[in-house]
């Protein structure tokens, strides 16, 4: 006889459900009849774990349609890519989210863990999306580990605020030794240029003897130049005058 396939209606968030993928064999129909014996065949199934429900387990083929996307039939088995990649490899199948153990700094016991993973829910963001019913099939504990679960997501998203900080900080200080580097390769060249035109200066009156640089000076300055002065001192008058 052919498998039976639950009908999913619910459209489960992502952390709601915990997907199982597994082989199954089971009776070809077509090719039983065909072949007038029984002929088998392996399928790949997944098997949905819904958080909060201990005894829903919808069982899907692998490869039947989860939903259409702009036109695009997306399977389970893509849906749910991760796990898939991990069935077909032999890893070991985890489904998505924080495990519960991180609860513990928050209060969470083993046995609450347990209780959880009795009813299907695997991660603390699971925990956090349990609304209705399925927050009632936890118990007299349900409200507590929700609570738990807040605490842990608000104390996450502080962490992301303060990371968010930390990296404009960063990208600020970039930003400053680029301009400070800028301003030092600015000010170095302005600083070579000064010392190139020096030079300039300084080579143009090289070649004249001290009386040259005397009439010289004495020229620019109006026909005024008193006292003796070293060829230093007249070479500075020459370039400033």
């Amino acid at each position: 006889m052919e498998p039976s396939f639950s009908r999913v209606d619910k459209p489960f968030t992502d952390y709601e459900v915990t997907p199982f993928f597994k082989y199954e064999t089971v009776e070809d129909v077509e090719a039983s009849r065909r072949e007038k014996r029984p002929v088998m065949k392996t399928i790949e199934l997944c098997e949905l774990r819904i958080a909060g429900e201990k005894n829903y387990r919808p069982i899907v083929p692998a490869d039947s349609i989860w939903q259409v996307q702009a036109g695009q039939p997306i399977t389970y088995a893509e849906r749910f890519g991760a796990e898939y990649r991990q069935f077909k490899t032999g890893a070991t199948q985890s489904g998505s989210g924080t495990p519960l153990q991180e609860l513990t700094p928050y209060g969470i016991s083993q046995s609450q863990i347990s209780l959880c993973r009795a009813l299907q829910v695997y991660s603390i963001e699971a925990v956090h999306s349990l609304e209705g019913a399925s927050l009632k099939a936890l118990g007299v504990v349900g409200n507590e580990l929700k609570r738990m679960a807040a605490l842990w997501m608000a104390d996450q998203a502080r962490g992301g605020e303060a990371a968010d900080q930390m990296a404009a900080m960063k990208r600020q200080i970039e930003e400053l030794k680029a301009k400070l580097e800028t301003q030092s390769v600015v000010e170095s060249a302005l600083s070579g240029v000064a010392f190139e035109a020096k030079d300039a200066a300084e080579s143009a009156f090289a070649h004249m003897s001290d009386d040259e640089l005397r009439a010289f000076v004495k020229e620019r300055a109006g026909g005024v130049l008193r006292g003796n002065h070293s060829r230093e001192t007249l070479l500075r008058m020459a370039e400033e005058a």
